[in-house]
């Protein structure tokens, strides 16, 4: 050890002290408290803040700042509102959506639908044209209409000659 050590060791109190007064610790013996237990804190009421010059304060220069120093924070508000209005218009933009989709979807079911009629009317008008141009269907509507056979035999034009060739006979063909 140096001489200028001073070097104190009880053998109760489980504390040494060297020359720059810190307290060390022995092994296993816990150390006192280094400071005393401060009683808590009571509420200070908020006050208006005052214009003109500050009163001086024991606080030391550099941890005041000047105002000018001081950094200024931006407000909220506006930032808050133009969040809130962009989800907003967000909001109202995609509902307009929707609804102009549901629009379209309801139009477009109703196209189909009237599709599908067109096309069911138009299988039925086929069915009925070739039903009615059956040839049963014919003669009996012809009979109707008062239109009887022609039960002569052909005739047949000749061009070259002009003359006429075959039927003026007439076959009876009894009426059904």
């Amino acid at each position: 050890m140096r001489n200028d050590e001073e070097h104190t060791t009880e053998t109760g109190g489980g504390t040494a002290t060297a020359v720059d007064d810190r307290p060390v610790r022995a092994r296993g013996v816990a150390a006192p408290p280094s400071r005393p237990a401060r009683a808590p804190r009571r509420a200070v009421p908020s006050r208006p803040a005052r214009r003109g010059p500050a009163p001086a304060s024991p606080a030391p220069a550099a941890a005041r700042r000047p105002a000018a120093a001081r950094p200024r924070h931006a407000p909220r508000t506006p930032f808050v509102l133009l969040v809130v209005g962009l989800l907003c218009g967000g909001l109202v933009t995609l509902l307009l959506l929707n609804t102009v989709l549901a629009q379209d979807s309801f139009r477009v079911s109703d196209l189909r639908d009237s599709t599908r009629e067109l096309h069911e009317q138009a299988q039925d008008l086929n069915k009925e044209l070739l039903r009615r141009s059956q040839p049963g269907a014919v003669a009996d509507e012809a009979r109707k209409r008062g239109v009887r056979p022609d039960n002569s035999a052909p005739e047949i034009l000749d061009v070259p000659g002009g003359s006429v060739v075959g039927g003026q006979s007439q076959v009876e063909v009894p009426v059904p």
